[in-house]
C-alpha cells in the first residue's frame, strides 16, 4: 500500500510522509483563510500548490500532495482511492475527498484567487464543481507527471533579474527537485557545481563570484555557503560598500521616535498583548545569553533590584517584558519587509547548550513559520499556532517567547510584519 492508516490516532499517513488528520472540515477557516496565487509561472504555481495544500489540510480538507501524482494515473483527480496495493489513501477518506472537492471549487472560483486575466480562471470554470479536478487541471502544464515531454520544464535554470534574492533562491531549489524527478539524478545548492550555476545567474554574478571564489575553495570555510548560511552569507556580499547596486538594497530609514503613550490613552480600545520594545544601550539584539530583564542584578551593593516600571504592568504583559528604557533612548528599527526579517533570523547564533537540546528545533520552526507567513499571511491567524501547534495563534506563542535568542526578533516581526487577516504584507520593491 501507497499509505499507512492508524485508527486509534485518526490519521492517515500518505507514502511522502504527509500526515492527514481525520477531523471534521472547518468549512469557515476554509472561506476566511484563502490561499490566493500571485503569478501563474509554472514554478509559482507549484510553490502555490504546496501552501493550497498544507494551509486546507490543517481545516480537514484533503489536498493531494504534490510530489504524490503519478503519471496515467487517477483519473480526473490524479489519485485513487480504496484498499489496493496500489491505492493512493484509503477507503474512509472517499467522503472527506467528496466534501473536499466541492469546497475547494468554491475557493477556486473566487476573483481574487488567480491573478487579473490568467488562463487559470476559466481551467477552473471549466470543472464545474469539481475542485479536486480543477487542481489537477491547473498543475497539467507545470507538473511532469502530466506533460508528455517533462524534460521541457528544466531546460532553463532560473535567473534572478528583478526578482528578491530569497524568491530566486526558492525557484532555484525548486528547479533542482524538478530535475532530481525528471533526469533522476537529484544535487542540491550545497554542491560546488550548482551553487556556481546560482550565482552565475545572480544579477550581480561577477561581483560575487569575485568575492566569495577565494572563500569556496577552503574547506574551512565551506559552511557559509550550505544550507540556511548561503543566503546569509550571500546577502553580508551584497551589501559590501563596493557591490554595484547595493544603493538598492540598502534604502536608509530615520529611526523611528515613539512617544509614551498617557496613562488613559488604551481606555475602550484594544491593548496588544505585545508591548513596544526598547533596547537597552549597548546590547546586542538577540544575544544569546543576555540577561533576561526580569532577573535580579546583585552587582554592586549586593541587594536585588527589578527593571524599573515593571510593577505597572499587567499580567499579560510580564510575559514579554523587556527593559523599556529611558524615554530618550531609541527604539530598534522595526522590520519592513519579510527579506529584513529572513536575513535577520538567519544572522541568529543558536545556542548550544545540553540542558536546552530543543533550540534548534525551535529555531528551525520559527523559520520555517516566518517562511509560512511570506507566502499565506492569514497563516498567522490560524487557531493551532503554526510553531508548536498548540490552541494559540502564532502572536501569543509561548514557546517563543520561552526562548531568549528568538525572542526579540519574534517580538520585532510582530510588531510590524504581522499582518491583520485577509490583508497583504509589504514586500521589497
Amino acid at each position: 500500500m501507497l499509505y499507512w492508516i492508524d485508527a486509534a490516532m485518526e490519521k492517515t499517513v500518505l507514502a511522502d510522509g504527509t500526515i492527514f488528520f481525520h477531523i471534521p472540515i472547518d468549512e469557515k477557516m476554509v472561506m476566511k483563510n484563502p490561499v490566493p496565487c500571485k503569478k501563474d509561472t509554472h514554478a509559482a504555481i507549484r510553490r502555490w500548490y504546496q501552501t493550497f495544500q498544507e494551509t486546507l489540510m490543517q481545516y480537514g480538507v484533503y489536498v493531494h500532495p504534490l510530489w504524490l501524482f503519478r503519471k496515467n494515473h487517477g483519473g480526473e483527480w490524479g489519485f485513487t482511492i480504496g484498499d489496493g496495493h496500489d491505492n493512493d489513501i484509503p477507503t474512509p477518506l472517499r467522503m472527506t475527498c467528496q466534501q473536499s472537492s466541492t469546497l475547494i471549487f468554491q475557493l477556486l472560483s473566487q476573483s481574487t484567487m488567480f491573478p487579473t486575466g490568467s488562463p487559470l480562471h476559466d481551467v477552473v470554470a471549466n470543472c464545474f464543481g469539481d475542485g479536486l479536478k480543477a487542481l489537477k487541471a491547473i498543475l497539467q502544464r507545470s507538473h511532469p507527471a502530466f506533460i508528455d515531454e517533462p524534460a521541457t520544464l528544466v531546460t532553463q535554470y532560473p535567473k534572478q533579474r528583478e526578482k528578491s534574492l530569497l524568491e530566486y533562491k526558492m525557484e532555484a531549489e525548486d528547479y533542482l527537485q524538478l530535475r532530481s524527478m525528471i533526469q533522476g539524478h537529484a544535487r542540491e545548492l550545497d554542491d560546488p557545481g550548482e551553487l556556481d550555476i546560482f550565482i552565475n545567474h545572480m544579477k550581480q554574478s561577477a561581483f560575487v563570484q569575485r568575492i566569495t571564489r577565494d572563500e569556496r575553495r577552503q574547506r574551512a570555510l565551506l559552511h557559509k555557503y550550505q544550507g540556511d548560511k548561503l543566503l546569509e552569507t550571500l546577502h553580508s556580499v551584497l551589501m559590501m560598500p563596493d557591490c554595484p547596486g547595493n544603493d538598492v538594497l540598502r534604502t536608509p530609514r530615520a529611526v523611528r521616535q515613539v512617544s509614551a503613550p498617557s496613562s488613559g490613552a488604551t481606555t475602550g480600545g484594544r491593548t496588544s498583548q505585545i508591548p513596544r520594545l526598547r533596547a537597552r544601550r549597548g546590547a546586542r539584539v538577540n544575544a544569546v545569553g543576555a540577561a533576561s530583564p526580569n532577573s535580579t542584578d546583585t552587582s554592586g551593593s549586593g541587594g536585588a533590584r527589578t527593571s524599573g516600571g515593571s510593577s505597572d504592568r499587567t499580567g499579560s504583559e510580564e510575559c514579554y517584558d523587556y527593559d523599556q528604557g529611558a524615554n530618550d533612548e531609541d527604539i530598534p528599527e522595526s522590520f519592513t519587509n519579510f527579506e529584513e526579517a529572513c536575513v535577520n533570523l538567519l544572522q541568529i547564533e543558536v545556542p548550544d547548550q545540553e540542558d536546552t537540546p530543543s533550540n534548534m528545533l525551535t529555531y528551525d520552526n520559527c523559520r520555517r513559520a516566518v517562511l509560512a507567513i511570506r507566502e499565506n499571511p492569514n497563516a498567522a491567524y490560524l487557531p493551532n499556532c503554526i510553531v508548536c501547534r498548540g490552541q494559540h495563534r502564532f502572536e501569543n506563542c509561548p514557546t517563543l517567547n520561552d526562548h531568549d535568542f528568538l525572542k526579540q526578533h519574534y517580538i520585532r516581526f510582530c510588531q510590524k510584519c504581522l499582518p491583520r487577516p485577509n490583508r497583504a504584507l509589504p514586500t521589497k520593491d
